[in-house]
């Protein structure tokens, strides 16, 4: 099993989108389940976070050259592995990884 580190730049992005949604959408509830999603799938990765692979996109490994990322609704969580420690880098729309 391994611990989750959020850096302060993800839970920045994480709290921007909620935000957006809460207070440029109008839609509270929307933001409250995006925010705990979010996170219910950032702690899964205590569990799991090895088996995805390493990628290969430029726009994820300029944080780590280790880096992987997940999706979770069009967002992408962009974390490394360090031992038994997950970092979580980044929490970036998914439309801002190119090649």
């Amino acid at each position: 099993m391994y611990s989750i580190r959020i850096r302060l730049r993800a839970k920045k992005d994480i709290q921007n989108v909620y935000d957006y949604i809460e207070y440029k959408l109008f839609n509270p509830t929307a933001a409250k389940n995006f925010l705990e999603g979010m996170y219910a799938k950032i702690n899964r990765l205590r569990y799991n976070a090895g088996i995805f692979a390493k990628s290969t996109y430029k726009d994820v490994l300029k944080y780590d050259a280790a880096a992987r990322h997940i999706t979770y609704k069009g967002f992408a969580i962009i974390y490394s592995i360090h031992g038994d420690l997950v970092v979580v880098h980044r929490v970036i729309h998914g439309s801002l990884i190119k090649g």
